[in-house]
């Protein structure tokens, strides 16, 4: 059942189904969504600041997680500077650099990456050096893998 937008007196004449849920995304996402052809999938953020997880929904690229962790939680590093994961719950003990923590964020959103050709899955730069060094391999293109928690979002 589809009904129209929920907000009153509201000039967008969406129709969007009737078990909606209303999440927080992130603006870019929001814009990357009314842009996008096909589906724009979002992550719950996890960052916790003082026992109160972040909550906003974000996009899982390394990019797109760089940049809400630098406009939501004021983290501006070198990139060779350490940062301790504050993802909740994440055990690791020991900081990270500052250019690896999107691709730590990434394995807790639990995205992947797979080989167009072979199917092998895993990170992206092991799948992109895969790629380049495996001739069978040559012309195949990087495919990301969502997360089990993913969002489709669907824009206005």
């Amino acid at each position: 059942m589809f009904t129209r937008c929920f907000l009153p007196h509201c000039p967008c004449k969406s129709m969007s189904p009737h078990d909606a849920i209303v999440i927080d995304v992130e603006p870019s996402a929001v814009v990357n969504a009314q842009d996008a052809e096909g589906e724009t999938l979002v992550y719950h953020c996890s960052w916790d600041i003082q026992h109160s997880p972040c909550g906003m929904f974000i996009e899982g690229t390394p990019r797109d997680i760089l940049s809400h962790l630098r406009e939501r939680h004021g983290i501006v590093h070198n990139a060779e500077e350490d940062l301790g994961c504050r993802w909740s719950p994440c055990s690791m003990d020991r900081a990270l650099k500052m250019c690896s923590i999107a691709r730590h964020i990434a394995r807790h959103l639990g995205i992947q990456y797979r080989c167009s050709r072979c199917e092998l899955t895993a990170r992206d730069d092991v799948v992109r050096d895969h790629i380049r060094r495996t001739p069978g391999c040559a012309n195949a293109a990087v495919q990301m893998v969502p997360g089990s928690g993913a969002r489709r979002i669907v824009s206005a």
